[in-house]
């Protein structure tokens, strides 16, 4: 039975389905063609390994629920004045979130696969956007060929609640953001931000990069289980990064410091170290390049294995002033490094 032959006959025995879901699954079945077609089988071999049409046709309509109503189109008012949060969740594939240059709400999604459902609402004074795979049938699932949706965010320019932003598979890019509140996850892909004003910002991901670019905020916190963290022209009052598997750069972090990875070198260049900094790693140097002499500075430098060089001196501690800014550096194997720039 050819190709055509074969969807003919499985679009007869399904004509009972909504015309959504009869085209979903003909879709899947022509998809299922074209991949044995590269893998060089014949027409005929695909539609054996397929089976009968008709019995592919009687077990769909036996899982499919008649009694379900048809969606409707609900009309939704995306004013800007009906909603201080933003909540947007992709179960695959990445997210941007920038201002719009009309001071309006624009969502759009690139690549989007048939059975991925874009949906934007609002709930609780909330903008909800997400970007869901459907499996309404569970019999055929052929999407690891398919492109990885962008879904781009644009927002009006103000100050909001919180902006919460997830997905489970791809990179999430955050522009000229204002919120009391950012926190991003990715479960696999690199987090990128900047130009960024918040109280507190939260950066996760357990398979990817943290980037931050000129970025205001009280608290930053930043966690990766394998990738590197590079941070530069922050200004925070307290920042914590950590990471299992990468290295950690800061250049010109401002406020107190906490960054630990266990296997990378950490590398610190500041205009001072005036403040409480503490950095430490399992496996690799520490480098603290500093604008200008210590003045109220204890620093401790803690290692296993390697040598310790403060400003061209060897040792484990010193104080500098009244010592009351806490500089601590720890290695189990790898060098300390302090010195001035």
């Amino acid at each position: 039975m050819t190709k055509n032959h074969f969807l003919n006959e499985l679009e007869q025995a399904l004509a009972r389905l909504p015309e959504e879901e009869r085209n979903d699954i003909l879709q899947d079945i022509s998809e299922y063609f074209i991949n044995g077609l590269q893998d060089e089988k014949s027409e005929m071999d695909i539609a054996s390994e397929l089976g009968s049409p008709q019995t592919i046709a009687d077990e769909l309509m036996e899982s499919y629920d008649f009694s379900q109503p048809e969606n409707s189109s609900k009309a939704v008012n995306l004013s800007k004045s009906n909603f201080d949060q933003v909540d947007a969740e992709i179960d695959s594939g990445s997210l941007v979130i920038l201002p719009s240059a009309d001071n309006e709400i624009h969502v759009d999604v690139e690549d989007k696969h048939y059975k991925q459902k874009l949906s934007v609402d609002i709930l609780d004074r909330t903008l909800v956007v997400a970007l869901k795979n459907e499996k309404k049938w569970g019999f055929f699932n052929f999407n690891a060929n398919m492109k990885s949706p962008v879904v781009t965010i644009q927002l009006p320019s103000k100050t909001y609640e919180q902006i919460k932003l997830y997905t489970d598979n791809g990179r999430i890019v955050g522009r000229e953001l204002q919120s009391t509140e950012v926190k991003a996850k990715s479960e696999n892909g690199d987090i990128q931000f900047s130009r960024i004003t918040a109280n507190r910002l939260i950066a996760e991901s357990d398979n990817g990069a943290l980037e931050l670019r000129t970025v205001q905020a009280d608290v930053i916190a930043a966690k990766s289980d394998n990738g590197k963290i590079d941070l530069q022209d922050i200004q925070t009052k307290d920042v914590e990064l950590e990471t299992d598997n990468g290295s950690i750069t800061m250049t010109n972090v401002t406020g107190n410091i906490q960054a630990e990875t266990d296997n990378g070198r950490i590398t610190l260049l500041s205009i001072d170290i005036e403040r409480n900094i503490d950095l430490k790693t399992d496996n690799g140097s520490i480098v603290v390049e500093t604008m200008s002499d210590p003045a109220n500075v204890t620093i401790e430098a803690d290692r296993d294995h390697g040598k310790a060089n403060i400003f061209n001196e060897k040792g484990k501690r010193f104080i500098f002033g009244d010592g009351r800014n806490n500089v601590r550096l720890r290695t189990d194997n790898g060098s300390l490094t302090v010195k001035r720039v």
